[in-house]
Order: C-alpha cells, then structure tokens, then sequence
C-alpha cells in the first residue's frame, strides 16, 4: 500500500503549494504519475526541503521588515 504523502495527489498538490517556476511545476506534474515508491520519496524529500528553505525566506524577510521600519 502506498504512503498517502506520496501518492499522485498529495505530490501534485504539495508541487502546486511551492515557490517554483511554472516550467519546473508542470514539469514535475506531468513526471509524478510515472514516479516508482523510490523516486516518489526522494520527491518527497526534496520538496520538504524546498518548503522549508520557503518558509526561512519569509522568516528572513520578516525580519529586515521590522528592523527596517525602526
């Protein structure tokens, strides 16, 4: 049985929800349903990582943000 963070839509979904270019977005869409469980966890992985380097970049921002306006 396949893990519900890697099947098709949870992939698609979680590709759609990042900060990528439209070429690489469709790109990995028209890939996701060729994936084996292999290529799908390193997927995986590599978007989590993009989500999180996401996220530290809204943080940083945040921040110059309310040092700037001092």
């Amino acid at each position: 049985m396949a893990h519900i963070l890697i099947n098709n839509q949870s992939l698609e979904n979680f590709v759609q929800g990042l900060k990528i270019s439209p070429e690489k977005r469709d790109f990995l869409l028209e890939k996701i349903p060729e994936m084996d469980t292999e290529e799908r966890l390193a997927l995986f992985k590599t978007l989590t990582k993009i989500y999180l380097l996401d996220l530290k970049e809204k943080e940083a921002i945040e921040r110059i943000k309310k040092f700037w306006e001092k």
